[in-house]
């Protein structure tokens, strides 16, 4: 039987396809993820990588660090010479952060106590994280819309976030 007689695709061939399409599933199952994703747990993501690395960037910078929050978002903040919270801003890393989400609602709590909340920058902070680490501790609540259950991170004094357990949510 010559060369020219035979029919089909070789090995390469099929191996090649089989590569487009596992690229294209994965493409486009990204995509649908993304649209799936909670806004809220999105956010309160952000917040948690986002007071790890304030943490942590306090402590190789020995300086306080500090975070403010607003009705649309947070800020951060570091002291001036002059002792001063001025907000950081030209830090990619430090950026203020804004919901993608209008309909997020925000509520901070020190101690229990519910902190007002303005639509602008605060001028100063309401979290100081001091150089060792250490932290005012926290708990951050939002919720999308009237009707849904607030989501919330408790965070302790070293910034790290308080797991809830089955007591804790019988209570609430």
């Amino acid at each position: 039987m010559s060369a020219r007689s035979q029919r089909g695709f070789t090995l390469v061939e099929l191996l090649i396809v089989l590569v487009v399409m596992a690229v294209l599933v994965s493409i486009v199952s990204l995509s649908f993820r993304s649209f799936e994703a909670d806004p809220t747990e999105l956010a309160l993501k952000r917040l948690r990588f986002d007071v790890n690395v304030l943490s942590s960037e306090a402590i190789v910078r020995s300086e306080p660090l500090a975070l403010g929050f607003t009705e649309t978002g947070y800020h951060f903040f570091k002291l001036d010479e002059k002792n001063k919270w001025i907000e950081i801003e030209n830090d990619s890393l430090f950026k203020a952060r804004q919901f993608e989400d209008k309909n997020l609602k925000p509520q901070v709590l020190i101690d229990k106590e519910a902190i007002n909340l303005s639509s602008e920058a605060p001028q100063d902070p309401q979290i100081v994280v001091e150089p060792t680490g250490e932290m005012t501790p926290f708990t951050y609540e939002l919720v999308a819309g009237k009707d849904a259950a607030p989501q919330r991170l408790d965070f302790d004094a070293f910034g790290q976030v308080i797991e809830p357990t089955a007591k804790d949510d019988a209570q609430s």
